[in-house]
């Protein structure tokens, strides 16, 4: 299909790529081992529309090469240079391209173009294995952020009602098949954005749950930093949505933590005198799990054992290997009893469907998949009524503004917003604390975001 010309079609004059490194002031372990600090890439876009307005967008993601990477063994390379190879491609690719365009098409070009930059930086840095695609997609994530971001800031306003006919040069027909003929993102978008959103804590694997666990009884806060324990969190910001990342080694093991950290909540909950003292749970095993049925013996275990806990577990996200086949009956039998989101193997928001027919009941999004990627597979979520998530990959400052602001947007099957900065790396949001305070302080388990979204995308 040939794209029509729309005035607020852009074309890239200049591009800026930084770097930053972020310390975790709490490792964030996951079933692969513990992340301790990561770089940010921050990419910053000149534009100019066809009527001549300009403007310069933001983009910014964490280079998490180990959750990118999974278990792929290292061989020696230095996987954060790999990844800012790949980003400064993808920042040449869109200064290069030629004429004026929208940025789901110049997003959807670069996703196109992915392969061959996974190429030359293999080339270049002598891999001796392929990199993931999924750690090619962070990489090119900053670069379509601030695409989105830079064309709605030279239109004149938030990036999310232009998603529309008046604004994109092609329909979704273009990206996602016939099925999605006529329709655009903004038809898939909420009207009005959400004032609030309940915040997503993050348990960690193997972290503390109570002041005892964590050796500081008698200081259950750190001064001027993080919570050291799930308790002492619940009770201080009243969270009630908690994601509770598991070892996937033993069904029993899991299950004895989920029902711990149940258990805590729901008393630190009582503690506030929070009403009913019900937290609700998603699972995150981080592809550890080698199969459906060790995930189904652990919800018998749970019905068994505490089938209050059973029934406070809403999904579960990517438990098996991104790249692991299963016979589709099994996987459909799994997802009748719990929602079982694709993750890390959600890599190709056009190969959507391919999911859909090995049984996943949907999709987990996150805006550090970039834009483009976001809104295609969320579209095509809530077009074919699929449990559809958005999950956060420890987004700091611009990058945490820019998933609010997608969250406040997007009606999802699960309410909440994942913002586990807070917990892991607070130093990562010191300028946005000073500039925008109240994106940080959660209120009674949630966060207020009404002045989000009012500028291109964050």
């Amino acid at each position: 299909m040939t794209a029509t010309a729309r005035p607020s079609d852009v074309r890239v004059d200049h591009a800026e790529v930084r770097y930053r490194a972020i310390p975790f002031r709490t490792p964030l372990v996951l079933s692969s081992g513990p992340i301790t600090g990561l770089t940010e890439a921050q990419v910053t876009l000149g534009v100019r529309n066809r009527t001549g307005a300009a403007a310069s967008g933001h983009g910014t993601v964490l280079l998490s090469h180990p959750w990118a990477y999974g278990g792929t063994p290292c061989q020696g390379e230095d996987r954060d240079a790999v990844m800012r190879t790949v980003v400064e491609l993808a920042r040449d690719a869109v200064v290069a391209a030629d004429g004026y365009h929208d940025p789901l098409r110049l997003g959807t070009d670069l996703a196109r173009a992915l392969g061959e930059f996974l190429g030359q930086a293999r080339a270049a840095h002598q891999l001796p294995h392929p990199m993931p695609r999924l750690a090619g997609l962070l990489c090119l994530a900053p670069v379509d952020t601030a695409l989105h971001d830079a064309w709605a800031r030279a239109a004149g306003g938030s990036a999310y009602p232009l998603y529309d006919a008046d604004h994109l040069g092609a329909d979704l027909a273009e990206y996602l098949g016939p099925a999605f003929a006529g329709r655009h993102p903004a038809d898939f978008l909420a009207r009005r954005p959400a004032a609030r959103l309940p915040v997503q804590h993050v348990v960690g694997v193997d972290e503390p749950l109570t002041p005892a666990e964590s050796g500081r009884p008698d200081r259950p806060d750190t001064a001027g930093g993080p919570p050291a324990d799930l308790a002492t969190w619940v009770r201080r910001d009243g969270v009630r949505w908690l994601k509770l990342k598991v070892h996937g080694t033993a069904p029993d093991h899991d299950a004895a933590r989920v029902r711990a950290a149940y258990r805590v909540a729901a008393e630190a909950l009582a503690a506030r005198g929070a009403g009913p003292a019900r937290p609700r749970l998603s699972l995150d095993p981080n592809e550890a799990y080698s199969g459906p049925d060790e995930l189904l013996t652990l919800l018998r275990l749970l019905e068994h054992d505490a089938p209050e806990v059973r029934r406070a577990l809403v999904y579960a996200e990517q438990p098996f290997p991104r790249d692991a086949s299963h016979h589709p009956g099994a996987l459909t039998t799994l997802g009748a009893e719990l929602p079982v989101v694709a993750d890390e193997g959600a890599d190709d928001a056009t190969r959507l469907d391919e999911l859909a027919a090995e049984g996943w009941s949907g999709v987990a999004v996150k805006t550090a998949k970039g834009q483009t990627q976001t809104l295609l597979a969320a579209c095509w979520a809530r077009r074919h009524g699929r449990f559809l998530t958005l999950q956060d990959l420890t987004s700091v400052g611009a990058a945490l503004e820019h998933s609010a602001a997608c969250a406040a947007h997007l009606p999802r099957s699960v309410p909440a917003l994942e913002c586990n900065s807070r917990q892991y790396a607070p130093d990562g949001n010191a300028e946005l604390a000073a500039r925008r305070p109240a994106l940080l302080r959660v209120h009674d388990g949630e966060l207020y975001v009404l002045d989000i979204g009012r500028s291109g995308i964050r």
